[in-house]
C-alpha cells in the first residue's frame, strides 16, 4: 500500500509534449521545417532560429515572418500485468491500454531580421518546447496496479474479494517559451576567384517554462461477495469493528486481573492470570488489525494534485556560417539554459514533499551542437543535410533523472527542394532522432520513442516581396518495450509498451521590405 503514496512523484518526471527534436526542444518552429527538416544551413528566414549566421546572405532591409502549426499526437501504454484481470470492466483480461492525446492547435512563430551593410539583427519568438497538453482520461499503469493488489490484499487480510475497480486521471502540460535575439556579422564576401563568404552570430535565448500537472485516483472500490464495495469506507468500518474488539479484549483483561489478585485459590488463580494473558493478547491483535485498516482507509481514500510550475533561464547562442561557390556549411552551438521551476500548488493530497508550494525543480535545457549543409546541384536543384546533438546528460532533471540515459540524443536530417517553376518550389526531407533511453529512465508519464519523421510541401512566392510556405509532417516511431521483475514496485512481473504517433501542418508567410 506504500505505492499510493509514492507513485505520486512520477508527476515530477513531466508530460513532455515536444513534437521534434530532444526532451526539452521544438526544433520544428516553422512551416519551412514541415516541409524539410535539413534547415540547418538555410539562407531562408526561418534561419533566424536554426543557422542565425546565415542570415548574413538575406539582403538589406527589413524581413518579418509568422508561422502557424497545428499538431496532433497520441501515446499509447499497452501493459501486461496478471493483476490486471481482475479489472471489473475487463474480467480475466491481464491486458490493459492507456491512451494519451496531446492537442496543440496554435503554435505560432515570429521570425524577424533587419540587415544593414555587414550587420544583420535578428529576432525569434516561439514556443521552442512542450507545446500542448497530454491527456490520460483513464490514468496510468502506475496508478492501477497498486490498486489492481487489492483483491489479493484483501485475500491475506482474509477477506473474499474477485474485482477492483478505481476513476484515474492524469493531465500534464508544458510549454516553453523563446524569445532570441542576436547579432550577426559578415567577415567577408566574394574574397578572391571564389564566390566565398564568411558570417558569424552571437546571440541569446530566454527561455520561460509553464508547466501545469493535475490528476487524481479516487473512487476505489473492490467487489467483495458479489458486489463492489467502496474501500476506504470500508476499511474505516472494519478498523471501527476491530477497535471495539480490542476495548472489549481489554476490559476482559482488566477484569481477569483484578481476579486473579483477589482470589487466595491457586488454581483459579493461576486460570484468571492464564484469561487475563490470553485477552490482552487479543486486545493487542485487535489493536493491531484496527491500525492496519485505519491505514487501509487512508490510502484507499485517494488523492489529488494541482500544481504548475514557473520558471526562467537564459542560453548564450554562436553562430558560424561559411559559403564558398555553390556549397554552405553552418554550424551552431546553444548553451545549456540552467532552469529550476517552482512550484506554485493548490492542492497536493498525495503525501510527497517534492510537490509542496514553493519547491523547485531542476529542469534544465541542455546544450545543442548542429551541423548543416547545403549544395545546389543546379540553379533549381538544392540538397541539404544536418546533425544535431543534445548534451541530455549534463542536463540536470528531476531526481538527477539524466544520469539515467545511456547517451546523449542524436539527430539527422537530409531534404531537397526543387524550384518547378519561378515561383513554386516543393520539398521533401527525413529526420532521425536516437535517444539514448534506458528502462531506468522510461516512465509512464515521460517516454520517448526513437523516430524517424518524414515531411514534405511547398513554397510560393505570392509577389517578389512576399512568399508562403505550407508543410506536412509526420512521425514513425519504434515502440519501447520495458519488462520488469517488479512491475511499480508490486514484486510481480509485468510490461509496457510505450508507442507515440505524431503529426503536424503548418503554414508561415515570409515579408521583405
Amino acid at each position: 500500500m506504500r505505492k499510493f503514496k509514492t507513485l505520486a512523484a512520477a508527476f515530477l518526471a513531466g508530460s513532455g509534449v515536444a513534437f521534434a527534436g530532444g526532451y526539452l526542444t521544438n526544433t520544428n518552429q516553422y512551416s519551412a521545417f514541415l516541409r524539410n527538416p535539413a534547415r540547418l544551413a538555410t539562407f531562408e528566414l526561418d534561419g533566424v532560429f536554426s543557422n542565425p549566421a546565415g542570415m548574413a546572405w538575406l539582403g538589406e532591409g527589413w524581413h518579418l515572418g509568422f508561422n502557424w502549426q497545428n499538431a496532433a499526437q497520441t501515446r499509447t501504454i499497452t501493459s501486461t500485468f496478471a493483476p490486471f484481470a481482475g479489472q471489473i470492466d475487463q474480467l480475466g483480461n491481464p491486458v490493459r491500454t492507456f491512451k494519451g492525446e496531446t492537442s496543440a492547435p496554435f503554435v505560432p512563430s515570429v521570425a524577424a531580421a533587419y540587415q544593414k551593410g555587414p550587420w544583420t539583427v535578428t529576432f525569434h519568438f516561439g514556443i521552442t518546447g512542450g507545446g500542448g497538453k497530454a491527456t490520460f482520461n483513464s490514468g496510468l499503469p502506475m496508478f492501477e496496479a497498486p490498486v489492481a493488489m487489492l483483491p489479493a490484499m484483501l485475500g491475506a487480510a482474509g477477506v473474499q474479494a474477485d474485482a477492483y475497480k478505481a476513476e484515474m486521471y492524469m493531465s500534464g502540460r508544458q510549454f516553453v517559451y523563446g524569445a532570441q535575439a542576436g547579432l550577426t556579422y559578415k567577415v567577408f564576401e566574394n574574397r578572391g576567384d571564389l564566390k566565398q563568404g564568411l558570417a558569424v552570430h552571437l546571440g541569446a535565448r530566454m527561455n520561460f517554462a509553464s508547466n501545469r500537472y493535475e490528476g487524481y485516483l479516487r473512487n476505489i472500490s473492490a467487489r467483495i461477495n458479489g458486489t463492489m464495495v467502496p474501500l476506504s469506507p470500508y476499511f474505516k468500518e472494519q478498523s471501527e469493528v476491530y477497535t471495539g474488539k480490542a476495548i472489549q479484549a481489554a476490559a476482559a483483561a482488566q477484569q481477569y486481573t483484578i481476579l486473579a489478585a483477589e482470589t487466595t485459590d491457586p488454581v483459579l488463580k493461576a486460570q484468571y492470570a492464564a484469561a487475563a494473558q490470553q485477552y490482552q493478547a487479543g486486545a493487542q491483535q485487535a489493536t493491531e488489525a484496527a491500525q492496519t485498516f485505519a491505514a487501509y482507509s487512508q490510502k484507499t481514500a485517494g488523492m489529488e494534485l494541482d500544481c504548475d510550475q514557473k520558471g526562467w533561464g537564459i542560453a548564450p547562442i554562436l553562430g558560424l556560417d561559411y559559403r564558398i561557390g555553390n556549397l554552405n556549411l553552418a554550424a551552431r552551438y546553444e548553451f545549456k539554459t540552467s532552469l529550476n521551476i517552482e512550484n506554485k500548488t493548490k492542492v497536493n493530497t498525495t503525501g510527497v514533499a517534492a510537490f509542496a508550494n514553493g519547491v523547485n525543480t531542476p529542469n534544465d535545457i541542455p546544450a545543442i551542437l548542429a551541423f548543416g549543409a547545403q549544395y545546389s546541384i543546379t540553379p533549381k536543384w538544392r540538397a541539404m543535410a544536418g546533425w544535431n546533438c543534445y548534451f541530455d546528460k549534463q542536463a540536470g532533471m528531476s531526481g538527477d533523472k539524466q544520469k539515467l540515459l545511456a547517451k546523449n540524443t542524436m539527430e539527422i536530417t537530409a531534404g531537397m527542394e526543387y524550384d518547378v517553376l519561378d515561383r513554386l518550389t516543393v520539398s521533401a526531407g527525413m529526420q532521425r532522432t536516437d535517444y539514448g533511453t534506458t528502462d531506468a529512465f522510461q516512465s509512464d508519464l515521460s517516454f520517448s520513442c526513437d523516430s524517424y519523421l518524414v515531411a514534405l510541401g511547398v513554397k510560393v512566392k505570392v509577389t517578389e516581396k512576399c512568399s508562403v510556405d505550407a508543410g506536412y509532417m509526420w512521425n514513425y516511431y519504434s515502440d519501447y518495450t520495458k519488462p520488469s521483475d517488479n512491475y511499480n514496485g508490486t514484486g510481480l512481473p509485468g510490461t509496457d509498451v510505450y508507442s507515440r504517433t505524431n503529426k503536424v501542418f503548418g503554414l508561415g508567410v515570409a515579408y521583405h521590405f
